[in-house]
């Protein structure tokens, strides 16, 4: 089981990834297909830090993180 430290870590750096990615969006044409492809990226980024933030929740308060593929 992975530490609350690392967990932390990882939440963290989906955050700072994300950040990264909405900042790469500025300057483009809104609805061209660089930033369309960027939207995509930027949502999968906020994906990651939701999930990562999710599960170092759970490990904070000691809930059972969820099987992978459940909702």
């Amino acid at each position: 089981m992975p530490s609350i430290h690392n967990a932390k870590i990882r939440r963290d750096e989906a955050l700072e990834d994300w950040r990264h990615q909405l900042g790469l969006l500025e300057g483009l044409r809104t609805n061209s297909p660089q930033w369309q492809k960027q939207w995509g990226i930027i949502e999968a980024a906020r994906d990651r830090y939701d999930r990562a933030a999710m599960h170092y929740l759970d490990l904070l308060s000691g809930a059972e993180p969820p099987k992978h593929g459940a909702a």
